[in-house]
């Protein structure tokens, strides 16, 4: 039977299966109607380690780059054995080498050919290591595996430690900073900002979205991270997942140079889209194990972030900022373009003052008048043992607006809340305001994973697959 005298629904059917069945590229030489089909799906997306690079310059070179969609880049670094764990070894030469040649090498390859805007780069770094021994519940894995079954691992002699606490040099192992570092032929530092590598990484036009997932533990130099912004010129929709450090102190030093040098990086561009999740665990701290994790805010960071936010369309920054203190800056800032905004509230949690919680709800509202266009703006928390989000959306064709309050406590939005909520109703013409509560089941929150799965909120605050993996992680955790 002639496959091209099939209907295009069967057609479309029988493909759809064969690219479940993971087995798709046989079919290929079927027919040349097939082969244009299935090409589209074999090249979407791709997962590449440096190795694989010369792959994609023969894609490219047989192919039209335009049918890659998604690049999952994997830059991996050197081993270590068991006894390396307990060790604070100073691997920061072999591991700028690793990290610079990766990038330079992705970045030459792509610069090479043009292309329509629309791809997607997803940047992980680590090491083989990192999923044994302490930490054998990590993960490491592209965007699109959401809902998939872990992997199996590639066997090693490493021993798995289960029931222990990890050590504090183990945690620093997959936890430390890595920079740009430039040395010369005898191993000696020339530049710490590796100014001699970034003039040698070019100019890349194709990527419209990056994304830096919390999955790479180790630190990005906030100094890399404005220099790689500044190497995309097209980048539209930016996804940064950085973990907090374990001390205030080291992080006060992390949040200044993201003030001064990431976020400046920011304007002006084409950026759309800036989604932030700050990730954390309290077991990855020893000295803070006990407590619930808070994060301290400084200035310089929500200062510069409402700043380089003005022109966005949407933004959705977690952990890193405070609500309440994110536009408390300057009264006189207008989002002209703003349209979703997700904020985290310090403020929502189970054991707060009521009057407070009102507070930021009511500045909430302040705020929204200099955001003409917003549709959707949610704050919220979460974290082990509470999850509360505030969420307010308008749509203005339909002269509809609504607020909810939805935790795993009772809270009322009515008083001063519900009034200062209709003036904003009244002041884009819609005449009744929606007012809901929803309080949530009994549910065992173990995580601010679990917290954001329960409270189901609508803007997307980091990457689905981070989110899953949060949740799993700490399931696992509790089992080792």
């Amino acid at each position: 039977m002639d496959p091209t005298s099939l209907p295009s629904e069967i057609t479309a059917i029988i493909l759809k299966y064969l690219a479940d069945e993971n087995n798709i590229a046989q079919y290929a030489t079927v027919c040349r109607e097939w082969q244009a089909v299935i090409e589209q799906l074999n090249f979407h997306s791709l997962s590449l380690a440096a190795q694989d690079v010369p792959k994609l310059n023969n894609i490219m070179a047989t192919r039209n780059l335009n049918l890659v969609k998604y690049i999952w880049y994997s830059i991996e670094l050197k081993s270590y054995d068991c006894s390396d764990c307990f060790r604070d070894d100073d691997e920061l030469e072999s591991t700028a080498v690793a990290i610079k040649d990766g990038i330079r090498t992705m970045f030459q390859t792509l610069s090479k050919r043009s292309h329509n805007r629309g791809l997607t780069l997803d940047i992980s770094i680590h090491s083989p290591s990192d999923a044994e021994h302490y930490f054998n519940y990590i993960r490491f894995e592209p965007a699109n595996a959401v809902g998939r079954d872990r992997t199996t691992g590639q066997g090693s002699d490493h021993v798995a430690v289960r029931g222990v606490v990890p050590s504090l040099q183990a945690i620093r192992r997959i936890s430390a900073e890595f920079f740009f570092i430039d040395f010369d032929a005898s191993g000696h530092e020339t530049s710490a900002s590796g100014e001699e590598f970034w003039a040698s990484v070019p100019q890349v036009s194709c990527v419209s979205r990056l994304l830096l997932r919390r999955q790479t533990r180790r630190q990005w130099d906030p100094i890399a991270i404005s220099r790689l912004i500044a190497r995309l010129s097209n980048l539209e929709d930016l996804v940064i997942e950085p973990w907090s450090d374990a001390t205030h102190y080291n992080q006060s030093l992390t949040d200044k140079r993201w003030a001064d040098l990431v976020f400046p990086s920011l304007i002006p561009n084409n950026l759309k889209r800036m989604t932030i999740f700050e990730d954390f665990n309290e077991a990855y701290d020893p000295r803070n194990r006990a407590l619930a994790h808070q994060r301290l805010v400084v200035h310089p960071v929500f200062g510069a972030l409402a700043e380089a936010s003005l022109g966005l369309q949407h933004l959705s920054v977690a952990f890193m900022t405070d609500a309440k203190l994110f536009w408390s800056v300057r009264k006189d800032r207008v989002w002209e373009r703003l349209k979703t905004l997700a904020l985290t509230a310090q403020d929502f949690t189970l054991d707060n003052d009521p009057k407070k919680i009102g507070h930021v709800i009511c500045l909430a509202a302040d705020a929204v008048k200099k955001m003409p266009k917003l549709q959707t703006m949610e704050l919220w928390n979460g974290g082990k043992g509470h999850a509360a989000l505030f969420r307010y959306s308008i749509n203005k064709d339909c002269r509809q607006a609504k607020i909810l309050w939805r935790a795993n406590w009772p809270f009322t939005l009515d008083g001063p809340i519900a009034k200062k909520w209709q003036d904003v109703a009244d002041a884009n013409n819609v005449s009744h305001l929606k007012i809901e509560h929803q309080v949530l089941p009994p549910f065992l929150i173990r995580s601010h994973g679990e917290a954001i799965l329960i409270l189901d909120l609508e803007i997307e605050v980091a990457c689905p697959v981070s989110i899953q993996q949060i949740h799993r992680e700490y399931l696992e955790m509790r089992n080792l």
